[in-house]
């Protein structure tokens, strides 16, 4: 009963919130009609909108505001807001705390992977080795109704906070406050990937009242390729080999049998190779997956069982895979140039897979700054030519750009030597110092950033105070969301 009655009255200060709820700035030149274009597309329900629109209009918030707007008049009751990148999910958090300022009623969950929430160094969730994952069902309800009642912007911290006082599961938690909050900020995962897709939506012969936007959407189209494409190697087989054999025969046969199969493979591919049909390759797999499913089960502990579990999730998304083709894919074989060989299943166009799961849902709405040629965007995210589209233009005054260029400085390998850093050092130093003020530069490389960041310094004019920030190569995700603060931190 107290779950119905929360639904029931946050439902109706929601709604009241969302009619009294005015654009929270004056609108910048085209961000009106993105608004109404966006507001059209989810009242006519069942067609996808394509937003091509330069950075600086606000698109974020020219897209968020008609569709909370759309959830007003009950086109929609859940929003998922769905990026592909840490950075977009902490712009979407912001212009729902923008508009909670100005009086709106709506809750938001921010989704993050279990190794981003774990208490554990590692995840475990075996209630033994996890004290939160034992008794979690237990305290769990208590949690989710305490954290709906008293946060609406549930970020990765708030859920950490809560899931500590209630010593719950962090992930688990997170999942469960989707079902009972407006809106769900989250990676293409948890929407699209036929392994990571949240069940409790998705799943086959679930629908709902769905409302998609998805930002930065000309990522989509690699990151979907990829969601929906399945390779082995033939080396996988022998290593799998070594370790079950002295504890399955059977399942040591198997794997043989499907070496030999990819052996033949390898000696006929010269690079790549497409390859028409591999059904009786698929029955060998399948007869291994088979094998090797009773076993995992029967075995829960054995030297390497991660990572012959890895192998065994391997052959599943490659099974799932192969069920899915059609014109849509290829398949081919491929030969490394350190000997490894592979199999793959490649999805070309996955605007089929895609439209699979935002059918589930009313409309969708696709925005980017660049998403151009949009018919080809079209064709990879829809399968429609007829989708809507609209193209926004951007609100700076061309009359206040300068674009300079040194032509006497080039970035091609040949001219990369420390004459050439210190001339483009020279640039950027007569640029810094002629104003003062945030400057960005970019360079072709880690390597070249490394060494202008090196000559720099010394170039700066004296008496001028400069404070660089350089990226490093491979920052894990806290390293570039504390580099990114830096920015935020010393705004203005």
């Amino acid at each position: 009963m107290k779950w119905a009655r929360y639904l029931y009255s946050h439902g109706i200060r929601r709604d009241e919130s969302i009619r009294e709820l005015e654009f929270p700035y004056p609108y910048r030149q085209g961000q009106r009609e993105l608004a109404v274009s966006v507001f059209a597309a989810f009242k006519e329900k069942k067609r996808n909108l394509f937003i091509q629109a330069p950075t600086g209009i606000g698109k974020t918030l020219s897209t968020v505001f008609p569709a909370v707007k759309s959830i007003g008049e009950g086109l929609g009751d859940k929003l998922f807001y769905l990026t592909a990148k840490t950075i977009t999910r902490g712009v979407a958090e912001e212009t729902f705390d923008i508009l909670r300022e100005k009086g709106l009623y709506f809750s938001t969950v921010t989704l993050t992977a279990k190794e981003k929430l774990c208490f554990l160094e590692k995840p475990d969730c075996n209630p033994d080795s996890c004290p939160y994952a034992k008794g979690h069902f237990d305290r769990v309800g208590d949690c989710v109704y305490d954290i709906i009642h008293n946060e609406f912007g549930i970020t990765r911290d708030v859920i950490l906070e809560y899931a500590k006082e209630f010593r719950v599961c962090p992930f688990e938690l997170c999942l469960d406050i989707s079902n009972w909050v407006d809106g769900v900020i989250c990676d293409y995962n948890y929407v699209f990937d036929p392994d990571v897709r949240l069940k409790r939506y998705f799943s086959e012969g679930i629908t709902g009242e769905y409302l998609f936007l998805v930002d930065e959407a000309h990522n989509l189209v690699p990151r979907a390729r990829e969601m929906y494409s399945a390779a082995i190697w033939k080396e996988d087989f022998l290593l799998i080999k070594k370790i079950l054999k002295p504890m399955n025969e059977k399942i040591g046969r198997l794997l043989d049998r499907c070496n030999k199969e990819l052996l033949e493979m390898k000696r006929q591919c010269e690079g790549y190779r497409i390859l028409e049909d591999v059904r009786f390759f698929i029955t060998s797999v399948m007869s291994l997956f088979g094998e090797m499913e009773l076993f995992m089960e029967k075995n829960s502990e054995f030297g390497d069982r991660d990572l012959v579990l890895d192998f065994f999730f391997d052959l599943r998304k490659f099974l799932n895979i192969y069920d899915r083709l059609d014109e849509n894919y290829r398949i081919y074989t491929e030969l490394m140039s350190d000997g490894r060989f592979m199999l793959r299943f490649f999805c070309v166009n996955p605007s089929k897979n895609l439209q699979e799961c935002l059918k589930k849902g009313n409309s969708t709405v696709f925005f980017s700054a660049t998403l151009l040629p949009v018919s080809y965007y079209k064709e990879l995210l829809s399968g429609d030519q007829e989708e809507y589209a609209v193209y926004a233009h951007s609100p700076f005054d061309q009359d206040k750009r300068l674009l300079m260029v040194g032509t006497d400085v080039s970035s091609r390998y040949t001219r990369r030597n420390k004459s050439e850093y210190r001339k483009v050092a020279d640039y950027i130093s007569k640029i810094v110092s002629a104003r003062k003020g945030n400057y960005m530069v970019f360079l072709p490389s880690y390597q070249y950033l490394k060494e202008i960041e090196t000559i720099l310094p010394e170039r700066i004019c004296d008496g001028d105070s400069v404070t660089c920030y350089a990226q490093a190569s491979h920052m894990n995700e806290q390293e570039r969301e504390s580099f990114l603060m830096e920015f935020s931190q010393r705004a203005g």
